[in-house]
């Protein structure tokens, strides 16, 4: 069940970084985040009424939601959003899911869990295959030049969001509501957004096209929204350390669809293919040996 949970997140991750990069010719990275926390928020804010009790909603654990929503949606989708504007979903995307090396890192000193030679071959993969793509020069955002200095920022996205599964995981065991605990996730990353602001690269929460721009960043947060949920769901029956790694499949739904939708926009090289490659067999290693 937790294997399923996983597949299906990681497919709604990816369809929601695909249109985000349609949406971001017509919005700056900070305002398509603020969008679809907005989305995001508002639509788990809803679904949680439905399972109303105060012992979901006041707890102690409550906390690690929240800081779960300031480390993942926050400041991981802040990066991850830059680096699908920089650099092109499938290079961002792919390096994006090193986020199992640090869940990996964290969750056996503060979870407990065990760390075998499975998932050390399967970090050592997908840490081969993040090099292949560092080296890369001619693929991913066709329309603007980016550096090498700019794969920093969807490995940053990787830090973010592998810190929170942690978190996440602490928090469900307490209160095992997967839409209550993606509700205060996004209730705190919409709370904290604002001092975001001034790191904004452009300096102005730029929307060229207001109305195309909501319509595409309310639907990415939509599927978000249901991203979450499944990784919640996930890690309510899965530990850390399976969980994290089957997210990360997201890359090879990213590739297939950003070759079928974004070839406008995006160049697909046999590196990028190669890299994500290693970092898919990483995770059915991780999630099929560890």
């Amino acid at each position: 069940m937790a294997a399923v949970f996983a597949i299906l997140s990681a497919l709604l991750y990816a369809l929601s970084n695909v249109i985000t990069k349609k949406g971001l010719r017509h919005a700056s990275p900070f305002a398509a985040a603020v969008i679809s926390l907005l989305t995001c928020f508002a639509a788990s804010l809803i679904l949680s009424l439905f399972v109303f009790s105060p012992g979901n909603f006041f707890r102690p654990a409550v906390w690690f939601f929240l800081a779960a929503g300031v480390l993942g949606p926050l400041l991981g989708r802040f990066f991850l959003f830059h680096a699908i504007d920089r650099v092109g979903p499938s290079i961002a995307s792919t390096l994006f899911e090193s986020k199992p090396l640090f869940s990996v890192l964290l969750a056996v000193p503060i979870l407990g869990e065990k760390l075998s030679l499975a998932i050390i071959a399967g970090l050592i993969l997908m840490t081969t295959g993040t090099i292949i793509i560092s080296l890369e020069k001619e693929g991913g955002e066709i329309t603007k030049k980016w550096s090498k200095k700019d794969l920093i920022i969807p490995f940053l996205a990787g830090a973010c969001y592998g810190g929170s599964h942690v978190l996440r995981k602490l928090g469900i065991t307490e209160i095992p509501a997967p839409i209550v605990a993606v509700m205060f996730q996004n209730a705190s990353a919409l709370a904290f957004a604002p001092l975001l602001f001034k790191f904004e690269t452009k300096g102005t929460v730029s929307v060229l096209n207001p109305k195309t721009a909501w319509t595409v960043f309310t639907f990415a947060g939509m599927l978000q929204v249901g991203a979450q949920w499944s990784l919640f769901a996930a890690l309510k029956h899965g530990t850390v350390v399976v969980v994290s790694p089957l997210s990360s499949l997201s890359t090879l739904f990213v590739l297939i669809l950003a070759m079928l939708f974004l070839r406008e926009v995006e160049r697909v090289t046999w590196k990028i293919v190669v890299g994500a490659l290693l970092i898919i067999g990483a995770t059915l290693v991780l999630s099929l040996f560890g």
